[in-house]
């Protein structure tokens, strides 16, 4: 059980006494702290800056995230100082390789090709360097937690916490399911899921104008653990605004042989 725990169990057991996922909360602590010793210690390393150009950046989420660090501006000026210059070249490039209008034929076929190229190429860049950090941290944590679900103060302690979300139940049993223990952690999840549908239900039908009984702290707050129990925390997960979808594969018409 010992060899199971990563310096990380600890901070599962605390992450267990807040609000809401405790995955997405140590995911969350993750993330800013690789910022915070990104952009206090390693901004004019060359393997960073390198890792960073490849990415074009940072997602939204940590690019955001940067603002809520103290004393951080300088290091994301001198990062994005970099990058400003990066995006502008590669603009300028997307007029050239557009031939200004001006080509015919072949030439413009050929020009065209290197323009929707260019275009790719920031669809296809790296990873974000502080998502590719948070999803490692993520997966020890998951692992950890199933590993780790009956071992006295994390079985404790996950018992008291609002459980993980669903996003996160499911990554961890996907590498994981085949566990003993997975078992374990379903059931106590499941059972923190009953008690916040009832605690949605009760503030749905305390809203009845004959109703003079107030909300308890757990009903009035119900609605918002619901929306991290789905989702997951803000940003942990980000969106699907450009992605492909199901729906949008189906539309596209199958080429014939």
């Amino acid at each position: 059980m010992r060899d199971a725990r990563f310096i990380g169990y600890g901070r599962l057991v605390e992450a267990c006494g807040q609000p809401g996922c405790p995955a997405c909360r140590c995911v969350s602590r993750e993330s800013r702290s690789y910022l915070e010793a990104l952009l206090h210690e390693h901004v004019t390393d060359p393997d960073t800056r390198r890792a960073i150009r490849a990415s074009w950046g940072f997602c939204n989420w940590h690019t955001w995230m940067q603002r809520e660090i103290d004393h951080a501006t300088f290091g994301s000026a001198i990062i994005y100082e970099d990058l400003v210059g990066q995006v502008l070249d590669e603009a300028a490039r997307l007029t050239d390789a557009g031939g200004e209008g001006r080509s015919r034929g072949w030439l413009a076929t050929l020009l065209g090709g290197r323009r929707r190229r260019r275009v790719e190429r920031h669809r296809r860049r790296a990873v974000c360097p502080a998502c590719r950090s948070a999803a490692d941290a993520e997966r020890r944590y998951l692992e950890t937690l199933v590993a780790c679900i009956d071992d006295g103060d994390l079985h404790a302690a996950y018992a008291r916490s609002d459980g993980l979300c669903a996003p996160h139940l499911f990554a961890a049993l996907k590498g994981n399911g085949d566990r003993p223990r997975a078992r374990v952690l379903v059931e106590m999840t499941g059972a923190r899921w009953r008690r916040l549908g009832q605690e949605l239900g009760a503030f749905i039908a305390k809203h009845d104008y004959r109703n003079r009984e107030p909300y308890t702290e757990a009903e009035a707050g119900a609605c918002a653990r619901a929306l991290e129990t789905l989702a997951g925390a803000p940003g942990v997960f980000g969106n699907d605004v450009h992605a492909p979808t199901a729906e949008g594969e189906r539309r596209t018409p199958r080429r014939r042989g």
